[in-house]
């Protein structure tokens, strides 16, 4: 059983440990560069929210967090911003790739953005694994790494 749960002012604690689990797709399938991939993941754990900035996050209302739930555990990520009539997905992250979780857990955000009447999705995606994703969800390319889709209400 899977669900989308509201991230929350209480729920910090588990937001830091959920980003320390996120492994970005760096490489394409089958060609992935263990060492280079290692040291950008280290960096980016340096980026996590502070408490203070998580907190702004959480209570601005145009700021949706989502934990991925399966079984009850935590398993993915989610941080969508909305503006006017465009979402824009933060962060999106599985835990463990590979089992159509990702997949799912589009389908499922897609539901919260087509509820908000939203026109257009974009994000930002320099990781050439994910942007296959990306891609097969129906998202265009655009320059630096941007991409975005329409959305049919």
């Amino acid at each position: 059983m899977y669900r989308l749960r509201r991230i929350t002012p209480n729920d910090y604690r588990d937001f830091r440990r959920s980003y320390s689990k996120i492994d970005y797709s760096f490489f394409k399938k089958g060609e992935e560069q263990p060492g280079i991939s290692q040291k950008v993941n280290e960096m980016i754990q340096f980026a996590i929210k502070g408490k203070g900035e998580f907190l702004d996050w959480v209570e601005n209302p145009k700021n949706e967090l989502f934990f991925f739930e399966i079984d009850g555990e935590i398993q993915g990520i989610t941080e969508l911003v909305f503006s006017q009539n465009v979402c824009d997905i933060h962060q999106f992250a599985i835990f463990e790739k590979g089992n159509r979780w990702g997949t799912i857990l589009y389908e499922e955000v897609l539901k919260i953005i087509k509820e908000h009447k939203c026109r257009k999705i974009t994000l930002w995606c320099p990781y050439e694994g994910a942007q296959v994703f990306w891609r097969k969800q129906g998202f265009i390319p655009l320059p630096n790494f941007f991409f975005e889709k329409k959305v049919k209400l």
